[in-house]
């Protein structure tokens, strides 16, 4: 029963508020627990469905894979943070919307909400590809016969950053073709699907970029596992539309799939594009070389070559074969260096070794390079180009491009030197083909040209169909391993009992805040400026709350804060009896709950360590405690002998504290006002003076019952309790009227439960 432990709003109180308002709190949860149900009934059943991916390991692909895998999108797996990158992304988003026609949306109001007809639109909408119509805006349609029905809109609109009244209503024939200036269109009725005549049906116009940013936002995509080694991603989605957005699931994972083996191809089609811009050239070049070949043997009548002849033009295709291998690194050198000196945004590089070039360092920084931008370009879908980590790629990327523009230079430059080689190469094998006869002289140099030509058709044929597997042998980096079903969709709510209990709760919870809100606005007292600005009697004290369950803190705790402040009301309320010669302190409160019982019975410890005589009285005679504190029984007290049933000697009873004695309550009285008006009381008291030097009663409250003032009109002090924190201003202005018109006398006022600041004076909570 510790009265004093309490600052702010306490479980005592609220439950003290619950009971007081226990109408508010049983009507509010009515109304939740109705809410709750309502709502499991008018509410659309809202699912939880997801699919899983799987993105498969690419050092365990096939063989043909690896052969050609530096001519894929990258050299090795991207992370996974990167993949939920890509399927969480706007671009990817709105190209599986674009798959759909969901421009327009068919919903029937059911209750308050629009319940959507997808898969189960009872009409065909019939619009031209160029009509404009106005989106976000519904249409309603509501037919009244089996060949017409009433189209008709009233809502406002925002066309063009202007906000827009739509209003009309048409009567039409189904077929005809409703032209305004918001909306151009025909219906017409599926035979498939049920119309029901009079009910209203309703038609939507979405814009795409916004639906697909809508399902950006709602999808949550996460590793299946948070271990390293798990390649699983799941795609969970909220929705109350089981179908629509079982399928949406279903086609992201299909244009997500398809995306990488585009990204992927789009690589070897540029090797193919490249291939084939040379083929072209050569080609041309091959058939002119051999109809001229034909031609001169056929005019010439010579089908071979001597031995020597034989000789000279085995030399000369081989320097030929040299230089169309020259020619054509040089050709790739120019074109990369185009490439990186002109494309920053590029990741279409061609890998050397699809052109004959062999160096290891070249086609790893080349391959890096495609690395770097593919992941670039993977971020840009979900990061923006201020991002630290975009930054960084940037810089990597710009460090990579420096050296391979410098490895191109140096090629060019020893491709140049090698061509210079073959020029005199040439120029010695020259002189021995001027020794040979004039007809084997021409039938060499047409012969050397059309071998030369030939050899690289065919070489570059071979390469085009190298490039033509890997890009056949492309498979995809990912598969769906679990399709969203509805058969597995987790049903999320509405479900009864939670719905039910929410609605509890919220009652609960908006009645707590409604007693609380006015607990708030009545202006209690916080602090101790709100009493002495508002008081025009004396304070004499203010005792600070305890963390101690205990009752009789000033021998518990002799040293503590509590104490102290306890001592020095003692100290005041000592001085004030002297000044007016008296012994008699009435602990008076307006209210119940401000601390009397404990103030009251720790003052009369305090007047005991004095060595004075001290008598304590219970005086609240319809709900004592005092008797509790000090072990004693409640009869033989202050009841009893009003009523003359007991004498002064059998009621004041010694305590286990030296120099205290102990008036109790008595029985119960349930009138024990008019048992105080009988006139015992003063008798009572003044007797008592006389053998004790200070008696302190603990009154009644107040505000309930007017005992305490009977009572307190026989004392030299009346010491009102303000809690703070409990006590509102109304009470203040309760004890100024009572000091201003004389009712008692030695009216003074102590706040009680002030919170104790740290490093109070050097006294201790802990001390004994």
């Amino acid at each position: 029963m510790h009265s004093n432990d309490s600052s702010g709003i306490t479980l005592k109180m609220i439950k003290n508020e619950a009971i007081t308002n226990w109408k508010l709190f049983i009507i509010l949860c009515a109304v939740g627990l109705v809410g709750g149900a309502a709502y499991y009934k008018i509410a659309p059943p809202y699912h939880k469905i997801s699919t899983t991916i799987l993105i498969k390991d690419d050092s365990k692909s096939s063989e043909i894979n690896n052969v050609f895998r530096e001519m894929r999108m990258n050299n090795t797996n991207a992370t996974l943070e990167d993949q939920i990158g890509v399927l969480k992304s706007y671009s990817l988003n709105l190209r599986t919307m674009q798959l759909f026609d969901w421009q327009t949306m068919w919903t029937k109001k059911d209750w308050l909400l629009h319940r959507d007809l997808y898969g189960h639109e009872p009409f065909e909408l019939i619009q031209a590809p160029e009509a404009n119509q106005t989106r976000g805006v519904k249409v309603k349609i509501t037919p009244v016969s089996e060949s017409e029905y009433i189209a008709s809109c009233d809502e406002i609109a925002t066309i063009r950053e202007n906000r827009v009244a739509i209003t009309f209503e048409n009567k039409m024939q189904f077929g005809d073709t409703l032209d305004n200036k918001f909306f151009k269109f025909a219906i017409q009725k599926k035979s498939d699907v049920n119309m029901e005549i009079g009910e209203d049906y309703y038609l939507e116009f979405k814009n795409i970029s916004h639906l697909a940013t809508e399902y950006k936002e709602n999808l949550k995509i996460k590793p299946v596992s948070d271990e390293s080694e798990s390649n699983l991603i799941l795609i969970e989605l909220t929705t109350t539309n089981l179908a629509r957005d079982i399928d949406y699931l279903n086609q992201l994972g299909k244009v997500y799939i398809q995306f990488g083996i585009d990204e992927k191809n789009r690589i070897a089609d540029n090797t193919i594009k490249f291939i084939d811009d040379q083929i072209s050239g050569v080609n041309q070049t091959l058939q002119v070389a051999g109809d001229r070949f034909s031609n001169f043997r056929s005019r010439n009548r010579t089908v071979d070559l001597g031995q020597e002849a034989s000789s000279v033009v085995e030399k000369q295709n081989q320097i030929e074969k040299d230089r169309a291998d020259i020619e054509l690194r040089l050709s790739y050198y120019n074109n990369l260096k185009y490439y990186l000196e002109n494309r920053d945004l590029n990741n279409d590089l061609v890998a050397p070794s699809l052109v004959g070039v062999t160096d290891n360092t070249l086609t790893t920084r080349v391959a890096k390079l495609n690395e770097l931008y593919t992941k670039r370009e993977v971020l840009s879908y979900t990061a923006q180009e201020r991002n630290p980590v975009i930054i960084s790629l940037n810089n990597e990327i710009n460090y990579i491009r420096k050296i391979l523009l410098e490895n191109v230079d140096n090629f060019i430059g020893q491709a140049n030197v090698e061509m210079a080689n073959l020029k005199e190469r040439q120029n010695a094998l020259n002189s021995e083909l001027y020794r040979l006869p004039k007809t084997e002289q021409d039938l060499i140099g047409i012969k050397r040209n059309f071998d030369l030509n030939n050899e690289l058709y065919t070489f570059l044929l071979e390469r085009r169909a190298e490039a033509e597997i890997a890009k056949a042998s492309t498979d995809a980096d990912a598969q769906i391993l679990d399709p969203a079903d509805a058969e597995v969709a987790t049903l999320i709510g509405p479900i009864l009992t939670i719905d039910l209990a929410a609605g509890l709760f919220l009652g609960l919870f908006f009645a707590y805040s409604i007693v609380v809100a006015r607990w708030l606005m009545m202006g209690v007292i916080k602090d101790t400026a709100d009493v002495t600005s508002r008081l025009d009697v004396e304070l004499v004290g203010s005792v600070v709350t305890s963390t101690h369950k205990t009752e009789k803190a000033v021998i518990d705790f002799p040293r503590s804060a509590l104490t102290e402040s306890l001592r020095g009301l003692r100290i005041n309320l000592d001085h004030f009896l002297n000044k007016v010669n008296g012994k008699v302190i009435a602990v008076q409160a307006l209210i119940p709950g401000a601390g009397k019982s404990f103030v009251s019975f720790n003052l009369a410890l305090m007047f005991a360590q004095l060595k004075k005589n001290v008598l304590l009285i219970d005086g609240d005679m319809r709900k004592p405690k005092l008797h509790k504190v000090l072990g004693v029984s409640l009869d033989n007290g202050l009841s009893e002998y009003l009523k003359g049933e007991r004498p002064l000697e059998k009621i004041v009873r010694s305590s286990q504290f030296p120099h205290m004695s102990f008036i109790s309550a008595g029985e119960l009285q349930a009138d024990s006002s008019e048992l105080l008006s009988n006139g015992q009381i003063q008798l009572l008291i003044n007797t008592l003076k006389e053998k004790f030097d200070y008696i302190i009663v603990d009154n009644s409250p107040i505000g309930i019952i007017h005992d305490s003032g009977i009572i307190g009109a026989q004392a030299d002090a009346n010491l009102f309790l303000l809690r703070m924190n409990v006590s509102e201003f109304d009470e203040i202005n309760e004890i100024n009227k009572i000091g201003r018109q004389g009712i008692m006398r030695g009216v003074m006022v102590a706040l009680n439960g002030k919170k104790h600041a740290k490093g109070y004076g050097y006294y201790s909570e802990g001390g004994k």
